[in-house]
């Protein structure tokens, strides 16, 4: 049992702002993110035993939680798209002290925010700089389908982060 759970600290550790991130992406509300958080290592725990290293660990831990979060978001459908927050502040780690570059990603996730739910995800694992055939083994997809949806999803995303600075707020 010992063993497990050092594992299982290793699993979390390595993975845990991965995590956290699909999290945000589904949701935008830290209090809710950590509660889906939470579930997704709870899933993740009960499932050890059935990994069968078939896949690489971390999209063994992707799959994982984008199930979970998916669940989730039926279970509570009352935090869907259409009801996020209009301004979503993005966690503290990583972002730099610099105003633009902080207003940019500021913008970058009110943008983000506007995509359909599957289109949040993908644009988040997009981010996490998994490969093409990394995130279709994550959503259960083929490959080429999924360079075609990112390749939309960054045309919409680009075309949202050059309406006027006005329309998020800023």
């Amino acid at each position: 049992m010992e063993q497990r759970d050092k594992l299982f600290a290793g699993i979390v550790k390595e993975n845990q702002g991965a995590i956290y991130r699909i999290c945000l992406a589904y949701l935008y509300d830290k209090s809710h993110a950590a509660d889906l958080y939470q579930e997704i290592l709870v899933q993740v725990w009960k499932s050890m035993d059935n990994y069968k290293g078939a896949a690489a660990m971390s999209t063994w831990i992707y799959r994982i939680a984008v199930n979970t979060a998916i669940t989730y978001n039926t279970k509570y459908s009352k935090y869907k798209h259409d009801e996020l927050p209009k301004y979503i502040n993005l966690p503290e780690e990583g972002l730099q002290p610099v105003l633009e570059k902080e207003a940019q990603l500021n913008q970058l996730s009110i943008a983000i925010s506007k995509l359909e739910e599957h289109d949040r995800l993908l644009i988040s694992l997009v981010l996490e700089d998994l490969s093409y055939k990394e995130i279709a083994e994550i959503t259960g997809s083929n490959t080429n389908n999924i360079g075609v949806r990112i390749t939309r999803i960054k045309a919409r995303l680009l075309k949202l982060m050059n309406e006027k600075t006005d329309d998020y707020g800023l």
